[in-house]
């Protein structure tokens, strides 16, 4: 049998795979997309956010200290300085230079505490409320004295991430001086800090900001632009030299209207009496003078932060509010000074004339037991004599005469009972009642009696009842007088000058009031403010100043329930050509003061300082 033959096995090659053109073209769009997503993300990086991982990078290597702008300068009219600015040390914690640790942060931020004398507990309130943002130094010392610095510098190596620097701080050389009118700055609060404008001005938390009088009416002028210092450090976040300094930009400088001289006049005769003095150019509106007491040292407010007990002091009914400015926030009723009103009043309706006389038995019955007194028994009086003696008799049936309506309609047209547009905060306008007024306020002051009686008409003729008034308004009525009826609108800044002299604001006079006076009426009340002063029967003698002519109207304002009197007293001068209006207000000691006696030798000085002269009864 033959062997069977194993059959040949022929093996062919395996065929090599074969990529569709579909597949190749996936796999290029993938390519594409995954080189596309590389590209956009370096785009992103380096574009987009480049400026901010150049900042973090800069971060690493590099510490910004701000440099806190001056604040403007405030000169009075001559030029002298009222406000400045002068150095001070303030101490910074410098957040990313702080030890990461939380353990070994609070050993850092203990050994500042302790240098600094204060408790921990304060220094984390510092930080808390000055951090403005996550890498910005956060102040928390200011005023420091050079010896704590030196303790400090002794611990630089122990104190990672704390800092110091010079800064400026705000610095009232005078103190006390117009402290009302000049204002206070304070650090900055949430509210503040939320205001647009403010944001604008690149405030931050930790600022100092105007809070009172001409430093917060006029804190865009008188807020500088920050600047700073660019520092490298090394890896222990210390110094190692300065890479850049943007210098600050002081604040404008502001001249005011008010004369140094005439305001410090003001206060010192005002001694130890509460109250305000204000002083004005009638001629312009530019207030020369406004005084306040009690008052304050501004320069409490500079410390970062006030101390609480000073703040509770300052509050304290007891010291009788010495914050408040009662120049123009402080509405009284003007007593007799008011009578220049009522008999400008009389003469513009007819009710009153160079012919009009009464007779003054010391009183005046009004029907059935109502009686008002007046002071003294003053005979037969007319207009001027009635001015001079201040005859409250010749007025309560003025006042009757024109009626409560008319006299108040007047009243309003010197600018009663409404604000006059000062630029200082917190004026108040006042009150000018009328039988309207009194059907409408009487129920909200909880009076269910609406009734316009004749006593409210001849409370209102003297300056009494429910009418008020401020020291400030008072002036203007003065001012108004000496100046043929024109009040201009009270102005206190004259210039604001900025970098390189340039006049950023200039003071334009603008009539705020016409009274429809004609010359020859105006004559007649000016003749009788002049007899107040210089005439034997005058209530204002003690306002005389030699050769300068003053016209003058005291005026001593009962307090509600009968009680002891404020005193009042408004003038102008020279009474020819006046160039200066005056108004004292001074409260009640609880004695009982009187505008002739008590508040005119303040309005005196002040004249004195003014024209200066020499007190030629001395």
């Amino acid at each position: 049998m033959q062997p069977l033959r194993r059959s040949r096995e022929i093996h062919h090659p395996e065929p090599e795979p074969v990529i569709s053109e579909g597949r190749l073209h996936v796999f290029g769009v993938i390519i594409l997309i995954l080189f596309g997503l590389l590209v956009a993300r370096l785009w992103y990086l380096q574009v987009l956010q480049g400026e901010r991982f150049r900042g973090a990078a800069d971060l690493n290597r590099s510490r910004l200290i701000r440099a806190v702008a001056p604040r403007g300068i405030i000169e009075d009219r001559k030029g002298r300085v009222l406000v400045t600015s002068r150095a001070q040390f303030t101490v910074f914690v410098v957040p990313p230079d702080l030890p990461k640790a939380e353990q070994e942060r609070a050993v850092v931020l203990h050994r500042l505490a302790v240098l600094l004398e204060i408790s921990d507990a304060e220094l984390y309130e510092a930080i808390a409320r000055n951090r403005a943002g996550k890498s910005d130094p956060i102040p928390v010392a200011q005023g420091v004295l050079v010896r704590t610095l030196s303790r400090i510098a002794e611990n630089r190596l122990r104190l990672p991430g704390v800092t110091y620097q010079a800064e400026p701080v705000r610095d009232y050389p005078a103190r006390r001086l117009a402290a009302h009118l000049l204002g206070a700055i304070g650090q900055i609060n949430d509210r503040e800090l939320g205001s647009a404008e403010n944001v604008k001005r690149g405030y931050l938390p930790g600022d100092f900001i105007g809070k009172t009088g001409v430093e917060y009416q006029y804190d865009r002028f008188l807020n500088g632009r920050k600047g700073g210092v660019w520092y490298e450090v090394d890896a222990r976040g210390r110094r190692q030299r300065t890479l850049r300094v943007d210098e600050p930009v002081a604040g404008a400088t502001l001249r005011l209207s008010l004369d140094r001289d005439v305001q410090a006049a003001a206060e010192r005769a005002m001694g130890s009496h509460h109250g305000a003095a204000v002083a004005i150019d009638p001629r312009n509106g530019r207030v020369l003078a406004m005084a306040n007491a009690p008052t304050y040292d501004p320069n409490l407010f500079v410390k970062r932060p006030l101390s609480p007990v000073t703040y509770r002091k300052l509050l304290d009914p007891r010291n009788n509010y010495p914050l408040q400015n009662r120049a123009v926030s402080s509405p009284q009723p003007p007593g007799s000074t008011f009578k220049v009103i009522t008999a400008s009043a009389g003469l513009m309706t007819g009710q009153i004339t160079t012919g009009t006389g009464d007779y003054c038995t010391g009183g005046l019955r009004l029907g059935g037991r109502a009686y008002k007194r007046c002071h003294s028994r003053h005979g037969s009086v007319n207009l001027e004599s009635a001015l001079a003696a201040s005859c409250d008799v010749f007025f309560y049936n003025a006042g009757f005469r024109i009626g409560p309506t008319v006299l108040a309609q007047y009243s309003q047209q010197f600018g009663l009972g409404a604000l006059t547009g000062i630029d200082l905060p917190s004026e108040k306008s006042g009150t000018v009642p009328s039988p309207a007024w009194k059907r409408v306020m009487a129920p909200k002051f909880g009076n269910p009696d609406t009734t316009w009686y004749k006593g409210d008409t001849a409370n209102m003729a003297i300056g009494q009842g429910d009418l008020q008034t401020t020291p400030l308004q008072m002036a203007l009525v003065a001012a108004g007088i000496a100046n043929d009826g024109v009040i201009y609108k009270p102005q206190v800044v004259d210039t604001v000058v900025g970098l390189n002299k340039k006049v950023l604001y200039k003071m334009t006079p603008e009539v705020l009031h016409k009274i429809p006076l004609s010359s020859e009426n105006q004559r007649l009340v000016a003749e009788g403010m002049r007899s107040a002063v210089a005439g034997s029967r005058g209530t204002s003698r003690r306002a005389g100043l030699g050769a300068i002519a003053v016209a003058g109207k005291s005026g001593s304002a009962e307090t509600r329930g009968g009680g002891p009197t404020h005193a009042w007293f408004i003038c102008y001068a020279p009474y020819e050509k006046p160039t200066i209006a005056v108004c004292v207000f001074l409260e009640t000691n609880g004695a009982g003061l009187h505008g002739g006696t008590d508040a005119a030798p303040v309005a005196r000085e002040m004249m004195k300082a003014y024209f200066g002269e020499e007190d030629n009864d001395r």
